[in-house]
């Protein structure tokens, strides 16, 4: 262990490094300016299914990311040592992360409109665009190895997969979030202006907004991703890693949090018992 040598470094590597170590910083902050806000809207209701799945959302990112962080700062390499299995835990993190977030997406969806065909959509269709990508990829996900090639800096080599470094084949992937999101945000729309076209209140109106904020920010970071897999070198692919995932579950918490005061503040200012999510005619409840 004691002939180990420096990890190759670059600007771009260096950058993506900043990246994710800033998005794992932004996450933090984050989470202690909305504790308070969590202690009040979740810790003091009992437990539900869309609760654990906020729950999962809330902290699983800290692992995966942190696991990230860890990679970022590695600057060394030992002889005979491997990083492959890390890379693949910490790249399953990031994509059940992402589905968790998904699934809190999904729950609202299905509450303003309780069909079964509906929810079988839902759960289906992210389901095949993952699996397409990956066909599509022709590879396994988890952090490439072996030496890469790019025209700004032909051989780079990957000694034990350590270097903070990946393929351009998560780019499917990507699409895959972009495509899911922007039909989403299609069926969102056709629910609000269709469906609950004159049945909307302050309840209704925060659910609505606040979900179609959350897919446009993700089909944002979506979209940057799939630039930075497509045009830059190869060592900027991975600058986008942890800010996707930390918009998958800051956003995602702060809807479900902005969900409850709108509640409270639909209780305080009418008689009609409002304890779940109501959506007019016809009546929905579900426990948020």
């Amino acid at each position: 262990m004691s002939n180990a040598t420096a990890l190759y470094v670059d600007p771009g590597i260096q950058a993506s490094k900043y990246c994710n170590v800033g998005a794992f910083a932004v996450l933090i902050f984050d989470y202690f300016i909305t504790l308070e806000a969590e202690s009040q809207w979740v810790l003091r209701r009992k437990w539900t299914f869309v609760r654990f799945i906020f729950t999962i959302s809330r902290y699983l990112p800290f692992f995966g990311i942190g696991m990230t962080f860890t990679a970022a700062i590695r600057t060394q390499y030992y002889p005979g040592e491997s990083c492959i299995k890390f890379g693949q835990a910490s790249n399953a993190l990031h994509i059940i992360c992402i589905l968790v977030a998904e699934g809190l997406l999904i729950t609202r969806i299905y509450a303003s409109w309780t069909s079964k065909r509906l929810l079988a959509f839902l759960l289906v269709f992210p389901v095949v665009c993952f699996v397409g990508s990956y066909i599509i990829s022709d590879t396994t996900v988890l952090f490439s190895s072996a030496i890469y090639r790019d025209a700004s800096q032909p051989y780079i080599t990957d000694p034990g997969s350590c270097l903070f470094l990946t393929g351009r084949n998560n780019l499917y992937e990507y699409i895959s979030l972009l495509i899911y999101e922007l039909v989403l945000l299609c069926l969102m729309s056709f629910i609000r202006f269709r469906r609950y076209k004159n049945t909307i209140g302050p309840l209704q109106r925060t659910f609505f907004n606040d979900s179609m904020k959350y897919m446009i920010c993700i089909m944002i970071v979506s979209l940057l991703s799939i630039f930075m897999n497509i045009f830059p070198p190869m060592t900027l692919v991975t600058i986008t890693d942890s800010p996707q995932i930390v918009i998958h579950s800051v956003v995602a918490s702060r809807i479900l949090f902005n969900l409850h005061a709108s509640e409270e503040h639909s209780r305080n200012h009418t008689t009609v018992e409002v304890s779940e999510i109501q959506f007019g005619e016809p009546t929905v409840a579900v426990d948020v």
